[in-house]
C-alpha cells in the first residue's frame, strides 16, 4: 500500500498552487485593482513560481504582465523571474496567520521560504512594490477551492 508521507498529506489537504487554487488566487490577484494598478505603474511582470522544498519544480505558476495576471495553472516549464518554495506546513501556517514583511524577512533569512529564482533586494529597494507585493501575498490567505 503506497501511504503519503505527511507533507504530501498536507500538500494534497490544503490544495495549493493546484490548477484550480492558482486560477482562483489570479482571479483574487486581478480583482485587487489598487494592487494591479499599482504594479501596472511600476511596470510590474514576471512568471512566477509557487512550489515545495522537496519538488525539483515549482507546482503552480502565476504569469503576470505589466500587473495584471495574464495566466495561472500549473508550472508548464518555462523560465521563472520568481520561484518561491517552502515546506507544505509553512505554507498552510502562512496562509492560515497571513503575512507580514518582518514574517516574510524572517522566513527567508532562515531559508524557510526559498527563493530559488529572484532577487528579493531588488523588491527592497522600491517601497511601493514592498505594498503592492504584500498584498499579493495576503490575498493568498482568502483563496478557497475545494477539490472534486
Amino acid at each position: 500500500m503506497n501511504v503519503p508521507e505527511p507533507d504530501q498529506e498536507l500538500e494534497q489537504a490544503c490544495g495549493v498552487f493546484t490548477e484550480r487554487w492558482m486560477q482562483a488566487y489570479a482571479q483574487s490577484w486581478n480583482a485587487e485593482q489598487v494592487m494591479v494598478q499599482e504594479l501596472m505603474r511600476l511596470r510590474f511582470s514576471a512568471v512566477i513560481g509557487y512550489g515545495f522544498l522537496d519538488a525539483t519544480t515549482p507546482r503552480g505558476m502565476l504569469v503576470v504582465i505589466r500587473g495584471h495576471a495574464a495566466h495561472a495553472g500549473d508550472y508548464d516549464g518555462r523560465d521563472l523571474d520568481w520561484d518561491l518554495r517552502a515546506a507544505p506546513a509553512d505554507w498552510s501556517c502562512w496562509l492560515a496567520q497571513g503575512f507580514s514583511v518582518p514574517d516574510l524577512l524572517m522566513a527567508v533569512a532562515a531559508d524557510r521560504l526559498q527563493l530559488r529564482v529572484g532577487d528579493y533586494r531588488r523588491i527592497l529597494r522600491k517601497p511601493p512594490l514592498i505594498s503592492a507585493l504584500l498584498r499579493a501575498f495576503t490575498l493568498m490567505t482568502a483563496v478557497s477551492v475545494v477539490e472534486p
